[in-house]
C-alpha cells in the first residue's frame, strides 16, 4: 500500500510542479533534494536497524512520510502551496526512506529461511511491482480528474493504511546489542563493509549506473511525454506503470530461475537496461515508449533482487542492517546530481536526445563493470 502511494504521489509531483510554473532545473532539484535527505540520514538508519526493532523503525518511517505528503495534500487544496513545500517534502520522503530500507533489508532474514531468500526478495519486488502498475495508473487518473492536490491526499491514505497493516508483524525476539554509541557502531558497520570488496564494488558501480536513471526517472521522462509525446498525467501513469509490468515478469521469473552467478547476472540485466534507454530517445511515440519502459522494468528488477539477495545470503544478520545502509550510501552517492544534470541536458539537448546521451552513458559503464567488477566472481 505504502509502494502504491509513492507511485500515485511520482505521477502528481511533477505536474503539480509545472502547475506552480518550475523549470526543468526546479524540477530536478526537488528529486535531488529527496536523494540528499536520504544520504544524510541512510548511515545512522542502518545503525538504527541494527540496535532497535526493526517492525517499529518501518512503523515510524511510515507514520512521518504520511504526515508529510497529508501536509503537502492540504495546502494543495487551499491553493497555499508553493514550490519550497514541495523541497520541504522531499527532505522527509528522503529521511523516512533512509531509516525504512536497511530495516526492511535486515527484517527478511529474521522471516525467511536462506534457502529461500531469492523467492523471498522476488517476491517483495512482486509486490512493490503491482504498485508500479497500478500505482502510475490510478495516479494519472485522479490528477488528470481532481488535481495533483487529491493524488496528495491519496498518498497520505496509503500511508495511514500500511502503518495499520504492519501493527500486525510479529518478529522473533532479538537479543539486544551490546550498548555502544551510534557513532561507534556506524564506524564498526564501516570497517566490515570495506572488508567486503563485492560490497563496496557493486555499490560504487549501481553509483554510476545511477546517474542515468535517476535523471531519466524524476526529469526526462515527465518532459519527454508533455513536450514530444504531447502526453498528460495519463499517459505519463501509463508508462510508468508499463516499467511495473516489466517488473513483475522479472520477478515472477525469479521465484524459479536461480542466478548461480550474482555479478555477471546483475551487470547483464543492467547492460538491458541501458540499451534501452538508448533506445527510448531514438523511437519518440507512444508504442515504443510503452515496450522499452517494460524491457528496463525487467532489467531494473532483475538487477536489484540478484543484488538484495546476494547482501542477505552473503552478510551476517547483526551486520546487516549496517552493511545495507553503507552499501545503499554508495549506490546513491550520485544521485542528487542527476536530476541536475538531467534538467541541464534537457535545456541543452531537449529530452529524447537526453535520454540517448544518458543510455549511451550506461551503456558503457555497464560493460565495463560486466567484465570488471569483483562481484562477477561471487556465486
Amino acid at each position: 500500500m505504502s509502494r502504491l502511494g509513492d507511485r500515485i504521489y511520482a505521477v502528481a509531483l511533477p505536474f503539480q510542479m509545472f502547475a506552480l510554473g518550475a523549470s526543468p532545473l526546479e524540477l530536478g532539484l526537488a528529486a535531488a533534494i529527496l536523494d540528499l535527505s536520504y544520504l544524510v540520514f541512510v548511515l545512522v538508519g542502518g545503525a538504527v536497524a541494527d540496535r532497535m526493532s526493526r517492525r517499529q523503525l518501518i512503523l515510524a518511517s511510515d507514520l512521518a512520510a504520511g504526515l508529510g505528503v497529508g501536509a503537502v495534500a492540504v495546502l494543495s487544496w487551499t491553493g497555499q502551496l508553493a514550490v519550497a513545500h514541495m523541497y520541504a517534502v522531499s527532505a522527509v520522503f528522503g529521511a523516512a526512506e533512509a531509516f525504512l530500507a536497511p530495516a526492511y533489508t535486515a527484517l527478511v532474514p529474521e522471516l525467511v529461511p536462506n534457502d529461500i531468500l531469492q523467492s523471498s526478495s522476488a517476491l517483495r519486488s512482486l509486490s512493490r511491482s503491482v504498485a508500479r502498475i497500478a500505482g502510475p495508473a490510478i495516479g494519472g487518473v485522479i490528477v488528470v480528474a481532481g488535481g495533483p492536490g487529491l493524488g496528495f491526499g491519496v498518498d497520505a491514505l496509503t500511508f495511514a493504511v500500511s502503518f495499520a497493516t504492519l501493527l500486525f508483524v510479529r518478529t522473533p525476539r532479538r537479543e539486544p546489542p551490546p550498548v555502544a554509541s551510534l557513532l561507534s557502531e556506524v564506524r564498526q558497520g564501516f570497517g566490515f563493509t570495506l572488508g567486503l570488496p563485492w560490497v563496496v564494488a557493486g555499490a560504487l558501480g549501481f553509483a554510476l549506473l545511477n546517474v542515468a536513471y535517476s535523471g531519466q526517472t524524476s526529469v526526462l521522462m515527465p518532459l519527454l511525454v508533455r513536450d514530444v509525446l504531447r502526453g498528460d498525467a495519463a499517459t505519463f501513469g501509463a508508462i510508468t506503470a508499463a516499467f511495473g509490468a516489466g517488473a513483475i515478469l522479472a520477478a515472477l521469473m525469479l521465484t524459479r530461475i536461480r542466478i548461480a552467478h550474482a555479478g555477471i547476472g546483475l551487470y547483464v540485466f543492467e547492460l538491458a537496461a541501458a540499451l534501452a534507454l538508448v533506445a527510448m530517445g531514438l523511437i519518440t511515440n507512444v508504442p515504443g515508449v510503452l515496450v522499452l519502459m517494460l524491457v528496463i522494468g525487467v532489467a531494473a528488477t532483475g538487477s536489484d533482487v540478484v543484488w538484495q539477495t546476494t547482501l542477505q545470503r552473503h552478510v551476517r544478520g547483526e551486520m546487516l542492517g549496517r552493511v545495507s545502509s553503507i552499501a545503499s550510501l554508495g549506490t546513491y552517492l550520485l544521485n542528487p546530481l542527476a536530476p541536475l544534470v538531467a534538467g541541464l541536458l534537457v535545456q541543452g539537448f531537449g529530452p529524447a536526445t537526453s535520454l540517448t546521451v544518458v543510455g549511451v552513458y550506461a551503456v558503457i559503464v555497464a560493460t565495463l563493470l560486466l567484465f570488471a567488477s569483483p562481484l562477477r566472481r561471487l556465486r
